[in-house]
């Protein structure tokens, strides 16, 4: 018989376990169509209709793939196929906790990610693949204020207390000027995955589908299904 997981990793499977942290309104709205979808039992586009054998056994046409899946399937597409330059991410992470702070005093923004987070697991290979991006980010934001700092002491050379200040306040304008913090940020675990998640926000809710599908039979020893109790992401 033919068995499916509710949303959760197998036992043994070396995955590693994320959360997205909280989520924009785009965000949440993007996932919560993703998840009527795989409660739908509806076969996606090129996938032949379960017939009443395996109905009677409690297979029906949902598609075969959790709401972790999906999430990590398009982490994996966004690694593969488009990562995001170091600097791009500290942006990303810099806008949204600028964006959470404004929220925190009233002025909530379409940046602002006020709604629930969601957990999702990647393979070791994705991981460290994820990992690395995220250390490597934080190495660029070094990087890059080393270099502000050895311009700054270019246009400003004099050690004297004036010079210093000037030099602090080039490196923090320019810093600015480039939407990134004020100083090395370590990127918190969802941040990879909502850019991930932003870049397919428009794909059609199929097409994103059959890719988690695609991905979970890669990934998974059983079919894996979503929850059918999944919370609410509205606040």
């Amino acid at each position: 018989m033919e068995s499916f997981s509710q949303d959760e990793p197998e036992a043994g499977a070396p995955l590693a376990h994320y959360s997205t942290g909280r989520l924009t309104a785009a965000q949440a709205a993007t996932i919560a169509r993703w998840r009527a979808r795989l409660q739908q039992d509806k076969p996606l586009p090129g996938l032949r209709p379960k017939g009443p054998v395996l109905r009677m056994l409690g297979i029906d046409d949902r598609p075969p793939a959790s709401c972790s899946d999906v999430i990590a399937s398009v982490v994996k597409d966004l690694l593969d196929q488009a990562p995001p330059a170091e600097l791009d991410i500290a942006r990303y992470h810099y806008r949204a906790v600028q964006a959470q702070k404004r929220a925190g005093q009233g002025d909530v923004t379409e940046h602002a990610a006020i709604h629930q987070p969601v957990s999702f697991y990647l393979p070791q290979d994705l991981a460290d693949h994820y990992e690395r991006l995220r250390r490597d980010t934080y190495r660029a934001m070094i990087k890059f204020i080393q270099e502000l700092k050895e311009r700054a002491l270019e246009e400003y050379p004099d050690e004297e207390p004036g010079k210093k200040k000037a030099r602090a306040l080039f490196v923090w304008m320019q810093l600015a000027k480039e939407g990134l913090p004020p100083g090395p940020a370590r990127i918190t675990g969802g941040v990879i995955a909502r850019m991930a998640i932003d870049r397919v926000a428009r794909r059609s809710v199929d097409r994103v589908l059959k890719a988690a599908v695609d991905y979970a039979d890669d990934v998974h020893e059983q079919p894996h299904r979503a929850r059918r109790d999944m919370h609410r992401l509205a606040p």
